[in-house]
């Protein structure tokens, strides 16, 4: 997405109303949230933060914090990312805002979170800034979280869900050539018991989406992909719920 916020200042419309005064609103702090999921060791998994300081000092938490004035979030969120991680140029999905007034003990604080979805052989995390550690942890089965990064979380792992049914985004997740039971634990992961893998291998394979590579692997074929294929596994687009 664009942007480049010059064409929107650059009007006449673009100037404080006489008479404003911004003391007379409430203040609200804003906070980026990424949340990174790989899937090794046969379970999805995220990264999380052992947090340094109060509020929750030594909980786990997702990586993140404060909006700059001069940042757009995005730029936060990676910003952020990499004081407390190390990990930069990651592809960041937006898939949610948390703003529950009592969310932060500090202050009212609203969260816009994001999802990025790596090979956990391509990434090395280290922890800073406000991390004191940096850890690996079962998506599913998580320690107790700071804050509400329980909920962050979960939101996270529904939009997977959605993204691997409409987009090949759940190869990301995979090697580059990966067999037949990667896939399949993979999907267990995801979907639970609602997706058969052996129907969904089948039905990507006869649709060209994936090809075999070699004797027991398999490469994605990205063109060929197309949403209906994980619904054909998972039931019609009416009665499955994500």
């Amino acid at each position: 997405m664009n942007r480049d916020y010059s064409k929107y200042i650059a009007r006449p419309g673009y100037q404080i109303p006489a008479g404003y005064d911004q003391s007379r609103f409430p203040k609200q702090a804003a906070t980026a949230d990424v949340v990174i999921l790989a899937f090794f060791e046969r379970k999805l998994r995220v990264l999380l933060i052992r947090r340094k300081r109060m509020p929750f000092q030594d909980y786990w938490a997702i990586p993140g914090g404060f909006v700059e004035m001069d940042e757009d979030l995005p730029d936060a969120a990676r910003r952020e990312l990499f004081e407390e991680t190390g990990l930069r140029k990651l592809k960041l999905i937006e898939f949610g805002a948390f703003g529950h007034p009592r969310r932060d003990p500090r202050g009212r604080t609203i969260t816009v979170a994001y999802l990025a979805l790596v090979r956990n052989e391509k990434v090395k995390p280290r922890a800073g800034d406000d991390a004191a550690a940096v850890g690996w942890f079962p998506a599913h089965k998580p320690p107790e979280l700071a804050f509400d990064h329980e909920l962050v979380l979960k939101s996270a792992l529904l939009k997977l869900k959605e993204l691997a049914v409409l987009t090949p985004s759940l190869f990301e997740l995979l090697p580059q050539i990966f067999s037949e039971q990667d896939l399949a634990q993979l999907c267990a992961e995801v979907f639970g018991n609602k997706l058969n893998p052996a129907s969904l291998y089948r039905t990507l394979l006869k649709a060209g989406a994936i090809r075999p590579k070699c004797k027991s692997g398999h490469v994605l074929v990205r063109k060929k992909f197309r949403p209906g294929l994980f619904l054909q596994s998972l039931g019609t687009a009416t009665n499955y719920r994500l």
